[in-house]
């Protein structure tokens, strides 16, 4: 299972709208759950005209199996199952102050939860902000996916400070390391001691206000401490930290790179760090059609393909009309084919052209097709660099991190 956060510094930029629909683009080709985060106020239940049987209370508080408050899309909003792959997990509609501010009891019983779910994808809803009811559902060594638009100057700053934030929590994670703090209290007055003193000064209160970013803090602590594997180690994290984000309501490149891209990247250099590398996902266009879809309760998603099929003519079974003709009995159905490698590069290939070549970027469908061939081809290509398998907690990325500051076992007879 690949789990893929969708997350926003501030409110209004449409994320559960994104969320949702790209959690049902997926679901043309793989098993993908959405899992609604936004607790308080279940965002999800207001675009989602679906009655909800359980819900997040349900797992949480009466003991019901997560994967049991699973539903799909009833019958009548999708009467041919074109969307059978999707399910989804609603927050509780009313207001639970323990589900809202959750205790560490209760998160580690939901990161349980989640990561003993069975899916090809899991697409979690998170509430807007930047608090650890937000990072500690994000990934440690990537951004997880940031949504921004370009209509809201607010929207793109919070974006940059959540990119930074989740870096900084992954530093702060590993200065907490066991191994780490042990040598810096056997010389709390060395060099040593003093650089990551103050590398965890800088982190805690996200920066000092001098202008200096990460990568003058960690320069100036590897030219006190060439030799150090810790420096070395996370210094190699952060050059391979990578920053994934969608433009939501787009409205044309050049004033989205100029409101948008540009700043964004901006404030992460000049904040976090010029090392990390940014990968656009693609963008949503405004469209008319994907508001009304908000009010009516009837996903975007659902709604294109429904119109498209009201609009194309029913096919002519012609073998099968010709049978009947003269009594014969229906032709035996094929056994079912595999899927086809060069069909699939073609589709994703005819789908960039349509992005790129043709305009067809005008298209919120398409947008979200393309997003969607994205993220199932860095999934496939990626192990801990584009979303999660599953949720770590702080003790198992510190395991982890330790092991690769241990040095490898001298060679037999050295």
């Amino acid at each position: 299972m690949r789990i893929l956060p969708v997350s926003s510094g501030k409110g209004g930029v449409g994320k559960t709208t994104f969320a949702l629909n790209f959690a049902l683009s997926l679901a043309k080709s793989s098993r993908t759950v959405l899992l609604d985060l936004d607790t308080g106020t279940s965002s999800l239940r207001n675009f989602l005209d679906v009655r909800v049987e359980r819900d997040l209370s349900h797992y949480l508080k009466q003991g019901t199996a997560l994967d049991a408050c699973r539903q799909g899309l009833p019958r009548a909003m999708d009467p041919e199952g074109a969307f059978a792959n999707f399910s989804f997990i609603a927050s509780p509609r009313g207001f639970v102050t323990d589900m809202v501010n959750f205790s560490p009891e209760v998160k580690a019983r939901l990161i349980e939860g989640i990561n003993g779910l069975q899916a090809d994808f899991l697409v979690v809803d998170m509430k807007a902000g930047l608090d650890h009811n937000v990072l500690d559902f994000l990934p440690l060594s990537n951004s997880g996916i940031l949504l921004f638009t370009p209509r809201l100057k607010a929207a793109t700053a919070s974006a940059a400070e959540m990119a930074k934030a989740v870096l900084f929590r992954m530093l702060d994670v590993m200065l907490s390391a066991p191994m780490l703090r042990a040598s810096l209290q056997a010389e709390p007055d060395g060099p040593r001691a003093a650089a990551f003193r103050r590398l965890g000064e800088f982190i805690a209160s996200g920066g000092d206000g001098s202008g200096r970013n990460l990568d003058d803090l960690l320069g100036e602590a590897a030219s006190e401490l060439p030799d150090d594997n810790v420096l070395r180690v996370m210094r190699y994290y952060v050059e391979n930290y990578k920053v994934y984000y969608v433009l939501n309501q787009f409205n044309s490149v050049a004033e989205s790179v100029e409101n948008a891209i540009k700043p964004f990247v901006e404030a992460v250099f000049r904040s976090a760090s010029s090392r990390l590398s940014f990968h656009n996902l693609g963008w949503v266009v405004e469209d008319e059609q994907i508001r009304r879809s908000g009010e009516t309760g009837v996903p975007y998603m659902v709604r294109r393909h429904y119109q498209r099929q009201q609009a194309a003519p029913a096919p002519i079974d012609e073998d099968a009309r010709l049978r009947a003709m003269f009594g014969l009995a229906p032709a035996r159905p094929q056994p079912e084919q595999k899927r086809d490698l060069a069909r699939e590069l073609s589709g994703q290939l005819d789908l960039l052209r349509r992005i790129y070549v043709f305009n067809a970027g005008k298209d919120p469908e398409t947008n979200l097709d393309f997003i969607a061939a994205r993220a199932r081809d860095l999934s496939a290509n990626s192990v801990h660099q584009f979303g999660m398998k599953r949720i770590f907690s702080a003790a198992e990325f510190l395991e982890r991190f330790q092991s690769q500051l241990r040095p490898s076992p001298a060679p037999a007879g050295d």
